[in-house]
């Protein structure tokens, strides 16, 4: 009985955490993608914001989480930032776009890089919108282009 009721009171608190997760989110991203261009060997992490959802004097900042062996040892890192950082004025600027284009390290599979990005059961690219208060919204990226 004593050991059901430890059970039953986990369960409560996992389901307590899990529901306050993400709970201050704000809807910031629109679109996110990831461009490869084959002749140069770069790859682009491209976000499209808004502001709209967000409070006056606001910071924020899109950065792109990258999981994966494949990904990380062709980008070689796990974590690119967006060089802007924005604040939100009194009037809003509505949509908002930010890039970084990085060179791919040499031998980089690309086919291979595009197929588990497009892979919608894996979560190799998160463009993550964040500031000083932590994340205010993410999006798993599975939107591929090639120049």
């Amino acid at each position: 009985m004593k050991q059901s009721k430890i059970i039953l009171f986990m369960l409560l608190l996992s389901v307590g955490i899990l529901s306050a997760c993400n709970q201050n989110a704000a809807e910031v991203i629109e679109k996110g993608k990831v461009i490869i261009n084959e002749d140069t060997q770069q790859i682009t992490f491209f976000a499209e914001m808004t502001d709209e959802n967000l409070e006056p004097k606001t910071t924020f900042q899109a950065r792109f989480f990258l999981q994966g062996e494949t990904m990380r040892n062709a980008v070689g890192t796990d974590l690119v930032f967006t060089d802007k950082e924005f604040k939100v004025k009194d009037a809003k600027e509505g949509t908002v776009e930010v890039k970084k284009t990085m060179t791919l390290q040499e031998g980089s599979d690309l086919e291979k890089i595009i197929k588990e990005i497009k892979n919608k059961d894996e979560e190799v690219v998160t463009l993550e919108v964040i500031n000083n208060d932590g994340l205010l919204d993410d999006l798993v990226v599975h939107k591929v282009e090639k120049e």
